[in-house]
């Protein structure tokens, strides 16, 4: 059989190749990013192990995925949250593995606003799990994420919701001032009005500050809302608690 032109030889077999290797590559492109949407999923479904373990599958294809970095940091803090009260080890650990994930991301992300709240998600839940008095020095680096993250983004609800939560929680002589926290829900509410639990911790400190009437229109503004995700049928089931408690 002659042998083929000197400038086609091996083509059939180069062309294999590289088929061979486009679609190795494109699976791997699509696996990566069927992943994310997974464990987003599994995150409103209240599965947060599972969403870890979609989250970390994406970074190791890619170690350098910011995205999947804050978001494995979100699912952890939910999972340390799930955990029975008394799995103190494990959930110091997820709470520590958090933090590591959402520092990872901003550095990678430096402008990516919600790298930044990850980051004070989790040094929020790490100082609650520890305490205040041993977490004073966590509450510096928590402000200075979210108002780093309110730089980047001036509207973004979970950043308000997060700095309320913080001037209602931390004390004055580490950063909290009572003063802030019903602005700070009315802009997270003006930004998502259609978030449950926006409205439902926003009724929380309405009624630790004795406003009743204001705390009922927010649950009810809240349970005629559709709950969508696990912790919208939670917020759900607050507020129509909550809602009960004032008749």
């Amino acid at each position: 059989m002659p042998r083929p032109p000197t400038h086609v030889r091996g083509l059939p077999g180069l062309i294999l190749t590289v088929a061979l290797l486009l679609s190795a590559l494109t699976s791997a492109f699509t696996s990566a990013f069927a992943s994310a949407p997974a464990g987003m999923r599994s995150i409103d479904e209240g599965r947060f192990a599972e969403a870890m373990e979609a989250f970390a599958a994406v970074i190791e294809r890619n170690a350098d995925d910011a995205r999947a970095h804050y978001l494995f940091a979100r699912a952890a803090v939910y999972h340390a949250d799930a955990l029975p009260a008394d799995e103190d080890a494990a959930k110091r650990a997820l709470f520590d593995a958090a933090v590591e994930h959402a520092e990872r991301a901003v550095a990678l992300a430096p402008d990516d606003p919600d790298a930044h709240l990850e980051v004070a998600r989790a040094l929020g839940r790490l100082a609650q799990y520890r305490g205040v008095l041993a977490s004073l020095n966590l509450a510096g680096r928590v402000a200075e994420a979210l108002d780093r993250t309110l730089e980047l983004d001036g509207d973004h609800a979970g950043a308000w919701h997060a700095r309320a939560l913080f001037h209602d929680e931390v004390p004055w002589i580490a950063g909290g001032r009572s003063g802030q926290v019903i602005p700070a829900f009315e802009r997270a509410i003006a930004s998502e009005p259609d978030v449950l639990t926006h409205r439902v911790e926003f009724a929380r400190v309405l009624l630790a500050r004795d406003r009743p009437e204001a705390a009922a229109e927010q649950l009810e503004v809240a349970l005629a809302l559709t709950p969508r995700t696990y912790f919208d049928r939670q917020d759900a089931a607050a507020a129509r608690e909550l809602l009960d408690s004032l008749r």
